[in-house]
C-alpha cells in the first residue's frame, strides 16, 4: 500500500458511503461524468461532445496507481443500492518544483441526490486523504463564478471546507450554443493549505 492509500473510513450522509474508486468503478464514473458534463456545461472546462467519446479506461490515471507518494485519486459516494451517485478527484502535480500542489477536480452529484450533503462529504474526504500524502501542502481548484444558484452553491461548499479565493480568471470558459452565440464564464481560483 502506497502513501495516501490507507483504508480510511470516510464520513458520509445517512444512506450513503464514500470510498476510493477502483478500476472496476470506471464505467460508472464515466457515466456520471458524461451526465454532469451534459447537464452543466458551464461548470466544467471539459465539454460533453469530446468527453463522451472517451472510454472508461482513459480515466485509469486518475486512480493514482502510478503515483508513489499519493495525492492522486478518485472518491465516490454510493447509495444504498451501491450505485455511484457522486464523485470528486484529486490530481497531484508530478513536476519536482510543484509536487507539493494538487488540483481538486470534477466534483459532481447526480441531481436526484443533491441537497443531502454529498458534495461536502466528498470534499472533506478528499482533504482527509490529501493530508496523508507525504509532502502535499496545497490543494487548488477553479470553480465557475456566476450568480447562478449552482455556482453559488459550489462556492459555499468549498468555502465551508476552508478554501480561500485567491483570484479570478475572467472569460475562462467559452460556450457556443447551437446558433453560434458565444457566452463566457469566469472561474474563481481557490486554495486550501494542508500544512
Amino acid at each position: 500500500m502506497k502513501a495516501g492509500d490507507s483504508m480510511v473510513a470516510f464520513e458520509a450522509p445517512v444512506g450513503y458511503r464514500v470510498r476510493r474508486l477502483a478500476p472496476a468503478d470506471l464505467g460508472a464514473y464515466k457515466a456520471l461524468r458524461d451526465e454532469a458534463l451534459r447537464l452543466h456545461p458551464d461548470a466544467f472546462t471539459s465539454d460533453h461532445e469530446t468527453e463522451v467519446r472517451r472510454g472508461p479506461e482513459s480515466y485509469l490515471g486518475r486512480l493514482g496507481s502510478s503515483d508513489p507518494l499519493g495525492g492522486t485519486f478518485l472518491l465516490g459516494a454510493y447509495d444504498a443500492e451501491d450505485r455511484l451517485v457522486a464523485a470528486v478527484g484529486l490530481e497531484r502535480e508530478m513536476r519536482a518544483k510543484v509536487r507539493h500542489i494538487s488540483w481538486l477536480i470534477g466534483l459532481m452529484v447526480r441531481p436526484e441526490h443533491g441537497g443531502r450533503g454529498l458534495a461536502q462529504a466528498l470534499v472533506q474526504a478528499c482533504i482527509a486523504s490529501a493530508r496523508s500524502a507525504p509532502g502535499l501542502e496545497l490543494i487548488t481548484l477553479s470553480v465557475t463564478a456566476s450568480n447562478e444558484v449552482a455556482s453559488q452553491r459550489a462556492l459555499r461548499v468549498y468555502e465551508r471546507a476552508g478554501f480561500e479565493r485567491y483570484g479570478l480568471l475572467p472569460r475562462a470558459i467559452r460556450l457556443v450554443d447551437g446558433s453560434g452565440r458565444v457566452e463566457y464564464r469566469d472561474k474563481a481560483q481557490m486554495m486550501l493549505r494542508l500544512r
